[in-house]
């Protein structure tokens, strides 16, 4: 049996969100290293470059009536939405069309846009997993596993902090004190509602200041999957009273997207069914995000705007979810209420090569739950 034809509009769509993610994970990578700003001219990222022009020539192909690819800044203000809400008619009926390419809140490329841009089949980098990976090796194999746990939910769990408090938790690890510290980074003056801080119930991040105050008295979350499982933020604990903004830390951008933001639903699953008494936290250095029985069960959660993305993800690789005799795979609940079809979807695409189970947060909990 032939395989449907893919259609020349569909095909230029697919290449053009390739090029464009490669171009943003790119200019995000000059950004943080490089310490530049995005500029429309001869120091734009060549693949961002060539990414908007083939966006704009769809534009024109289809008389879209806006040019959205001859704007770099105003495009990844867009694309902090699904591509089909952004995107002229090819785009709205790709098979990519629920894919978010950049984290409104943190200002990062997302980790489904890593992945598109990755090559095929090449891991994206991440270079704070990586980092505190080899920090904690410097401890020596009987600690490094149980000092990147301690650390990964510290993080997770204190997004932002009083710098004592870092420097105390610092002080139990050493070695790897430098590295910890890089997480983060002074609590930008954008932060505090004058010289208050408010903290968002649902992270622990700051709810930092929003123009539309009606619906966001308090303050609007930076968090991604703290916004969808909490749509009305409240606070944590009363305003505190920030006179000094450098007593205070914030996790880096990266961080807050790529460990906090997946880490909530994880840290809520863990503490649901940690009184099982067999259940630890990113088991054998992250080879799960919860390990069950020792390699009996590995839950790895993952948080995808497209479940064609995840499903090409695990398609072609296991990770170290292939430590563990039963292997799950559980999306956040939210992911459903936006695509009804999210899990069918998930399944069909990634196969049955590994063996995988693909549920939902509240099934896994359900199942495992005392």
């Amino acid at each position: 049996m032939s395989s449907t034809p893919v259609s020349p509009d569909q095909d230029a769509v697919k290449v053009t969100i390739s090029v464009l993610a490669k171009g943003l994970v790119e200019t995000h990578r000059h950004i943080v290293h490089d310490r530049k700003i995005l500029r429309q001219n001869h120091e734009m990222d060549f693949n961002l470059r060539r990414g908007l022009s083939l966006l704009s020539a769809i534009c024109l192909k289809s008389g879209y009536s806006i040019d959205i690819g001859c704007q770099p800044n105003a495009f990844t203000v867009l694309a902090g939405r699904p591509v089909g809400e952004w995107g002229p008619k090819p785009f709205a009926t790709c098979e990519d069309k629920n894919l978010v390419l950049v984290d409104a809140g943190c200002g990062v490329p997302t980790q489904e846009c890593r992945d598109v841009a990755a090559s095929e089949g090449e891991a994206a980098e991440d270079i704070f997993h990586d980092r505190l990976r080899s920090a904690s090796q410097r401890l020596g194999a009987r600690q490094s596993g149980g000092a990147y746990t301690k650390v990964r939910e510290f993080v997770v769990r204190n997004p932002c902090l009083p710098t004592a408090k870092l420097n105390e938790f610092v002080q139990d690890f050493p070695e790897m004190a430098s590295d910890i510290m890089s997480f983060y980074r002074p609590l930008p003056h954008s932060a505090p509602h004058g010289r208050h801080l408010n903290l968002c119930a649902g992270c622990g991040a700051p709810l930092f200041p929003s123009h539309d105050s009606s619906s966001y008295p308090s303050g609007r979350c930076a968090i991604r999957e703290c916004r969808m499982a909490r749509p009305s933020p409240s606070l944590k604990c009363p305003p505190i009273q920030v006179d000094v903004p450098d007593a205070w830390r914030l996790a880096d951008n990266a961080v807050l997207a790529y460990w906090v933001g997946p880490g909530l639903p994880e840290i809520e699953l863990f503490d649901s069914i940690k009184s099982r008494g067999d259940v630890v936290l990113y088991p054998f250095s992250d080879a799960a995000d919860i390990g069950i029985g020792k390699t009996a069960v590995g839950i790895d959660i993952k948080s995808y705007s497209s479940a064609t993305r995840l499903g090409l993800h695990f398609a072609s690789k296991c990770e170290g979810l292939r430590m563990f005799d039963r292997r799950i795979v559980a999306v956040p609940d939210a992911w459903l209420r936006q695509d009804r079809d999210y899990l069918h979807t998930l399944k069909s695409v990634a196969g049955t090569r590994f063996a995988l189970e693909f549920k939902t947060i509240s099934a896994t909990k359900r199942e495992f739950s005392v």
